[in-house]
């Protein structure tokens, strides 16, 4: 739930940085792609998670993305807020992927995609927050930075996950027969063999354009309606609940679909409904149409949690942490980094962050192919089995 809190806050908090710091648009832009360059870094930590299990790298991040949302509140200037924000990035990414991989590896095929749809959706409430406590947080002395302080909250709750979480049974059973010792280049080499090229190189190219479709949509929302639509904290506070609620009934129904109908359709059918969405939301004048299409976009966002599945079925126990590392964050993530560096230089040529947003819509139909013709279905695999 903190870390969707972490993640919102980014997007939400967007206009209020920029304007106590002083930076243009395209300032913005960079400063943001800047922070998600952090989730690039985090394959570095998360591989560790093939060596040393899934259980201390994720208490890790947990408590350090908890320190960093803490130390952000000090930030004196753009360039320490980013610094800050860069590895606490790094941080949450970590923490959600081996989250989901966690997850993956204990529950059987028939629940694996609706446990990790509830996983997101949880998430999904975290993500609302910001929204309703953004108003509450600018009349205080604090402003803005009060939202940093409730994001640090899991540093509560740590020594409960410290208790509580368990490694995953396929690790340790890897790690019993001594098969986990590979280098970064080892895993590469691995993951580009005849027998998973096709798979690694789809897979990348998919994350690419969810996390670029993912930020272009809706990292300057909250920016887009403030400054071009006139909305007032008020506004954002009200869309709040039926951004919750879109969200959740969103990861519960992908996970219940990927299930049902499979994860490729599931995928497809989401990647193309993002598109027609995120061009609704941001050519929009009316207000109700505008907060329609954004829960629209919120529930549509269920696809990273079939995604983060699909790629932990794709891969052997071994590679699996690598995996998600090389093509989700190694790859994939670069598409975070480029979408709001475009967007910002964008919305200075055509005019405003609408125009910038609409120009960029298209690209989540992109992985539409990629999706159907490139990967294999993946709904009934057994995780302790080679794909």
């Amino acid at each position: 739930m903190f870390e969707g809190f972490d993640i919102s806050l980014t997007s939400v908090v967007l206009p209020y940085v920029g304007s106590d710091f002083g930076i243009t648009t395209p300032a913005l832009g960079r400063a943001v792609a800047a922070i998600a360059a952090g989730s690039i870094v985090a394959v570095f930590l998360i591989r560790l998670a093939d060596r040393f299990g899934r259980r201390p790298i994720l208490l890790i991040a947990a408590g350090g993305f908890s320190i960093g949302s803490l130390l952000t509140v000090l930030a004196p200037d753009i360039e320490s807020y980013v610094a800050i924000q860069f590895v606490t990035r790094m941080l949450m990414v970590s923490l959600v992927s081996l989250a989901y991989l966690v997850v993956s590896e204990t529950l059987p095929p028939p629940l694996r995609g609706r446990a990790n749809g509830l996983l997101g959706a949880v998430a999904s409430m975290g993500a609302a927050l910001p929204f309703l406590m953004l108003k509450p947080a600018l009349e205080t002395e604090m402003g803005w930075r009060l939202l940093f302080v409730v994001g640090s909250a899991p540093l509560i709750i740590l020594p409960l996950l410290f208790i509580r979480v368990k490694e995953t049974p396929v690790w340790a059973e890897m790690q019993a027969s001594n098969n986990n010792r590979i280098t970064m280049r080892t895993e590469f080499v691995q993951l580009v063999t005849s027998k998973f090229r096709q798979r690694f190189a789809a897979m990348s190219a998919l994350w690419f354009i969810i996390n670029f479709a993912s930020a272009a949509g809706t990292v300057f929302f909250t920016y887009y309606v403030t400054q071009e639509r006139g909305w007032s904290t008020t506004e954002l506070m009200a869309i709040a609940p039926l951004s919750l609620l879109g969200a959740f009934i969103g990861y519960i129904g992908a996970g219940a679909l990927a299930d049902w109908i499979g994860r490729r359709p599931t995928i497809a059918s989401f990647l193309f409904l993002y598109g027609v969405l995120t061009l609704i939301c941001y050519s929009a004048e009316d207000s109700a149409v505008i907060t329609a299409s954004f829960v629209g976009l919120q529930a549509m966002l269920g696809l990273w949690m079939i995604c983060f599945t699909l790629n932990s079925e794709l891969f052997p126990t071994e590679l699996r942490a690598a995996a998600n590392g090389w093509s989700h964050n190694m790859v994939g993530r670069w598409g975070a980094v480029v979408a709001p560096l475009l967007l910002g230089e964008l919305s200075a040529l055509l005019g405003g962050t609408a125009s910038a947003a609409m120009a960029l819509a298209v690209v989540p139909w992109l992985g539409i192919p990629l999706i159907l013709f490139a990967l294999p279905e993946t709904k009934a695999i057994r995780l302790d089995e080679q794909p």
